[in-house]
């Protein structure tokens, strides 16, 4: 990835939570978005992004269509340092997802490589310290869930990167970024208030626009992707990383990957 000017993170987290406060959500291009990366972090771009194209199918979609590929890992943030918890499913109550919730799903495990790149790192770092900014009791521990989507259209068949509609995800902060749109169009986020209202809609469009969602206060849902031309893949690729708070005993001594964020 070429880096472009960049604006100074705190510059840019600070509007960020002007925009949050008021509307409950911040949309953040790319230009501005590489500011949350290292320099190490745009050396190994090319690598991170590489890896969703290996990534597992779901195999829980309740609507039988197989057009969801993913990957998942759990970590524990505490005191800037980041654990990677043993592998673990995924759950969401039947009041947050209508359509697969009240099962425990399990995906394949995210690549080692993917869970200790500076990508990640950095970017689970300026989401951290955002959240820590807009919430009365700051800095917490944290419970963060890494999912890597690939969202396909098929030639006749479109791909639903929110199948279960306007939802809320169950946590207290999400982060969706774009990795990588071919091949399709249409993918608009939208954005409501907890009482239906709209409030705010926007599409990810180049690699690394990303938004950053109170989950408190409003649901979101993007609209199906289609492929612009029907002879060529189309897809989208996304990582979506969330933040709840840390409910039970902190423990960061237990397995090997554990780093600073």
């Amino acid at each position: 990835m070429t880096t472009a000017p960049q604006t100074p993170l705190p510059t840019l987290l600070d509007r960020m939570s002007d925009e949050i406060r008021c509307s409950g959500f911040s949309v953040v291009r790319r230009a501005e978005a590489q500011s949350f990366l290292s320099a190490k972090s745009h050396a190994e771009w090319h690598s991170f992004a590489a890896s969703w194209d290996d990534l597992g199918e779901d195999t829980y979609m309740a609507d039988g269509r197989r057009y969801r590929r993913r990957r998942h890992a759990v970590f524990l943030l505490c005191g800037g340092m980041l654990k990677r918890l043993p592998h673990q499913p995924h759950y969401q109550s039947r009041d947050y997802n209508r359509l697969n919730g009240g099962v425990q799903r399990w995906f394949d495990p995210i690549d080692e490589a993917v869970a200790r790149s500076a990508v990640l790192g950095d970017l689970v770092a300026a989401c951290a310290q955002l959240a820590n900014g807009l919430e009365p009791r700051g800095e917490r521990a944290r419970r963060i869930e890494v999912h890597q989507f690939r969202i396909a259209s098929n030639a006749d068949e479109e791909g639903c990167p929110t199948p279960e509609g306007m939802h809320r995800d169950g946590v207290d902060w999400v982060c969706v970024v774009l990795i990588k749109r071919v091949n399709v169009v249409r993918g608009e986020t939208t954005i409501s208030d907890i009482s239906g209202n709209a409030v705010g809609a926007f599409t990810l469009i180049e690699t690394l626009d990303m938004a950053f969602l109170d989950d408190c206060r409003v649901a979101h849902g993007v609209t199906p992707i289609r492929r612009l031309d029907p002879d060529w893949p189309g897809f989208r690729d996304v990582l979506v990383v969330t933040f709840a708070a840390h409910k039970g005993a902190t423990i960061l001594n237990e397995g090997a990957d554990e780093r600073r964020a």
